[in-house]
Order: structure tokens, then sequence, then C-alpha cells
């Protein structure tokens, strides 16, 4: 699908601020201003290309206030030194590990039990043996999501994650979620540490398309899980429609920049945490590649899957339910919506 969108006066006008502090936190600014104004044009249910044509006009003219005048009544802001300099796991790993540390515990608790309980019941999906099942949350984050699986029945739940402030986060919630069997370890889910056919439902839940190699990620996921059971697979989507392409310019314009400093402007603006994580997400994330259905079905078989099935709904929050909704122009905002699957082996 041909691009929507130009952005280059955008990214133009990003580049003539210069790497000052005003200039960085113009560009931090410029990711909800970004955010905001795509939902309200979405929402509206007009014909959105122009109007967000207009918005990456809007987002280039304070670009250039701010190079003629700065913005120095704001005021300072010290970020942590960034993780440019290290490789990309582990900058992967610091950068959602600052993402979710914040979380209030409704956003930790409730939020994602609600959303994994929809998408579930909307597709018609049901877990077998719940209560006796050994579930794998690869790529846990904060732990939320391993927490929402226990609350649904998941009988002992495991959660790996590279990130070490992830973990740490994670089990600072277990007391305040009040989960029994559930345990976090740090590991790479590319090298699983577990033993063949170990789990009865496996989850990876946007995350493989921030490894270096996503296909050997899948193949993990199936050589962990049993016979018979249960694998849910998450990963963002080709083509993406306009949300993806202001996605991908705002990951150009903040190229460079410190991902604790942005956390700590969008904080400053008092922005919540979880919203915080939804705009910084992809847009700051070291790796982020978007795949066709097609791509992953292959792959999903050459490693074993089968009864591959294409998630076609999902909460009211997801890309895939406004388009199943036939909301107005669902395809040019959305593309084909979120790649999520659940397989057997």
């Amino acid at each position: 699908m041909a691009r929507m969108l130009d952005g280059a006066d955008l990214i133009r006008a990003a580049a003539e601020m210069g790497r000052g502090q005003a200039a960085s936190m113009a560009r931090a600014m410029s990711v909800p201003a970004i955010f905001h104004g795509m939902e309200k044009i979405f929402a509206s249910g007009a014909e959105p290309i122009i109007a967000c044509g207009e918005l990456l006009q809007e987002v280039s003219g304070f670009f250039r206030f701010t190079a003629r005048h700065g913005l120095e009544q704001l005021p300072a802001i010290h970020g942590g030194r960034d993780e440019a300099e290290r490789d990309p796991e582990a900058a992967t790993g610091a950068h959602y590990g600052g993402l979710f540390e914040g979380f209030s515990t409704t956003s930790y608790r409730d939020e994602p039990w609600q959303l994994l309980s929809e998408r579930l019941r909307r597709n018609g999906i049901e877990l077998p043996n719940p209560c006796s099942s050994r579930l794998l949350d690869a790529g846990c984050g904060g732990g939320r999501y391993a927490i929402a699986w226990r609350r649904l029945g998941a009988g002992e739940v495991v959660g790996i994650d590279i990130s070490p402030t992830n973990i740490a986060t994670a089990r600072s919630h277990l007391g305040d979620a009040g989960a029994t069997n559930v345990e976090f370890i740090e590991g790479n889910v590319l090298a699983l540490p577990f033993p063949d056919a170990n789990f009865d439902i496996v989850f990876s839940n946007g995350v493989l398309h921030h490894t270096v190699d996503w296909r050997r990620g899948i193949g993990e996921l199936l050589r962990v899980l049993r016979p018979g059971g249960l694998g849910w697979l998450y990963l963002i989507e080709e083509p993406g429609g306009l949300f993806w392409e202001l996605i991908e310019i705002m990951r150009v314009v903040m190229t460079g920049e410190e991902r604790s400093f942005a956390r700590e402007v969008l904080r400053l603006m008092g922005i919540p945490a979880n919203r915080i994580f939804y705009m910084l997400d992809h847009v700051m994330a070291p790796i982020n590649i978007r795949l066709r259905p097609e791509e992953i079905e292959e792959v999903l078989r050459e490693s074993g899957a089968s009864s591959i099935m294409r998630l076609r709904r999902g909460a009211d929050f997801d890309r895939v339910e406004h388009i199943y909704q036939g909301e107005p122009y669902a395809e040019v905002k959305y593309g084909v919506g979120e790649n999520r699957y659940i397989f057997s082996r």
C-alpha cells in the first residue's frame, strides 16, 4: 500500500531545531500532540488523510517556533543516560523497564484483565482445562498479563522477561494483586530456559516484533508448548494504515532522543503512566518490526503450529475491532489491524 502521508517537512523541521534541551523537549511534546490529534481525527468519522496531513503541518510549525524562540520558560529536566550505546536487547529491556515502573494499581491489575477477557470472549476462545494449566508469559514486561491470566484461572503462571527492572516491578506487584502460583524470572524469549513441551498455554503479547529474530522466537514458543496446548501470539501489522504511518514518522523525529528524558517530559505534562507507555512503546523501541499476516502464518506452520486462527475481533480499544465494527475509513486508518493469533501444536 502506498504511503498516504508525507512527513518530510515535519522531519526537516525537527532536525532544524538542533539538539539542545529545548529541542528535545519540543520533540517529546510532539508525541502526545500527534497521538491526541490522531485520536480526535479518527473519532470524528470524517475522511482522515487530509486532517492528518494538517496535523503534521501544525506540529512542524511548533518545531519552527521552537527553533526561533526556544522553550526556556519550561522547567529544566534531567533524564538519565540513554541506552543508545548498548546492544538492542539491553536497550529494549531498559526502554520497557522504564515504561512499566509507574503503572497505577488499576492500570496494572484491572485494565489487562478486562482487555484479555474481552478478546477471549469476543473470539469464542475456550481455555483448555485452565485450572490445571501451566502458562508461560513470554516477554511478560511488568507482569500485568501474567496476573490477568492467573485471575482467569490458569493454575500456574511463569513470566519471563529480559529486563531486570521489569522482573523487579512484576515481583513487587504480586502482593498487591493477591496472586499465588505466579513466578517471574529473568531470561531471553529467543532462548527460553525450559525443556520441550513444558507449558499448556504459551502467551506472547506484543514482544517478538521488538527482538532481533522474531522467527526464532516463534520457534521457541512452539518448542515449549505441549501437544494439544494453546498458543497466543500478537505481532504488529503491515499494512497498518495512517496509525502506523504516524508512528513511523514519530520514530524518525525521536531518533537519538533519550528515552528517560522523553518519559519525564510526558510525566510533567500530566500524562498517566499507561498512556505514556501507549505513546512511547513503539515510537522509541529500538527494534519495531511490522509484519504481514501471511509472513506470520508461514513461520507458524514451519515451526509446527496447527489450527492457526487470526483473531478478527478485539477489545473496544483494538484497531481490529474498529475494522470489524465497520467504522468509517477503518482500513485507511488501521490497515489490517493487529496480528493476533491463536494456534495449537
